[in-house]
């Protein structure tokens, strides 16, 4: 009996661990923080049905395009101080030209990189007097210069990016400001959008007509909206940690030394909750997400009321040989 005792809280134990590890840190901390239901954390606006009054039918379509991006774009920021404009200018337009070179030994071409001029100024610091009887006087002289100055690079493999990395680390170019991503031809994106958006919305006719509603013969409405959303705005961060509760009889009288909780950013792409199309819906990397919503509504004619049945009066004559002789009056 022990020993299946055992077994079951073991068991027991391996589901709940198990399910914390599908679930993921962030949505289990998101959970604790918010006290909502996880599957509901991502639907902000619930769907419902509802009825419209006016003989009317509305619908309303929602498409989703994950897509791969076809390039991308790494900006990397220089900085340089120096004594004089001419120095400063040339230590730093020297580790530029390094960092170009090991670029293009990477195979990336020069046309795929661009320098774009941030800013050159004059930095200034403070001369301190002081005379006998008299407070102390502060002096802004000049101290030097700072230059600064961004790099665009284009590339279209992914896995490149590590090694443009460590190149720049080489020229001591240490700040990746941001990384853009970039889909060739969006508008097809939008236009297969379109079509799977109208296709889904043929299957829901033939269905509405299947119980009597003959959406064909109605006067139409439509309004669309597109939007995109790329994974620079789309990576968020959060801290996963467990922390020791107190009680109140320990709090008291105490100093209490937090450590530093480090923080995750992790990219959290756009759900799938609220889409009634979904093209390409496994997603492995992050990927540019292509958004369409179609709203259509239909007004049904109005019903004509049947036409009143007028009862037609007729008698039977009977005639002397016996015969019935039908007598229509109007």
């Amino acid at each position: 009996m022990k020993r299946v005792l055992l077994f079951l809280l073991f068991q027991l134990f391996c589901y709940f661990w198990s399910f914390a590890q599908v679930m993921g840190n962030y949505a289990e901390q998101q959970q604790l923080n918010q006290n909502i239901p996880y599957r509901a954390q991502f639907r902000a606006i619930p769907k419902t049905a509802t009825i419209l009054s006016n003989n009317q039918v509305e619908i309303s379509i929602n498409a989703l395009s994950n897509q791969k991006a076809t390039t991308y774009t790494a900006v990397f920021n220089l900085i340089q101080a120096g004594k004089t404009a001419e120095e400063t200018n040339g230590l730093l337009n020297s580790r530029l030209d390094g960092f170009i070179n090991e670029l293009k030994a990477l195979g990336i071409a020069r046309e795929d990189i661009y320098v774009d001029m941030v800013n050159f100024l004059p930095k200034y610091e403070y001369d301190v007097s002081k005379k006998l009887f008299s407070k102390k006087t502060f002096t802004e002289i000049p101290k030097g210069f700072e230059l600064q100055k961004n790099v665009h690079i284009r590339y279209s493999d992914p896995v490149l990016l590590d090694k443009v990395v460590s190149a720049a680390a080489h020229q001591e170019i240490y700040d990746i400001i941001k990384v853009d991503y970039f889909v060739r031809d969006p508008q097809k994106r939008y236009a297969e959008l379109r079509e799977a958006a109208f296709q889904y919305l043929g299957n829901i006719k033939s269905q509405y007509k299947m119980i009597g509603v003959n959406l064909d013969s109605a006067y139409v409405v439509t309004a669309e909206n597109a939007w995109v959303a790329y994974p620079l705005n789309r990576y968020e961060s959060y801290q996963a940690y467990s922390a020791e509760k107190l009680g109140n009889d320990e709090k008291y009288n105490a100093i209490i030394n937090n450590a530093d909780k480090p923080s995750t950013r992790f990219y959290n792409a756009v759900p799938a909750n609220d889409y009634d199309v979904v093209i390409n819906p496994e997603i492995l990397e992050p990927a540019v997400q292509f958004s369409y919503n179609l709203l259509v509504r239909y007004t049904l004619p109005e019903r004509k009321p049947s036409p009143a049945i007028v009862p037609k009066k007729e008698y039977l004559l009977i005639t002397p040989n016996g015969d019935l002789k039908s007598i229509k009056m109007d």
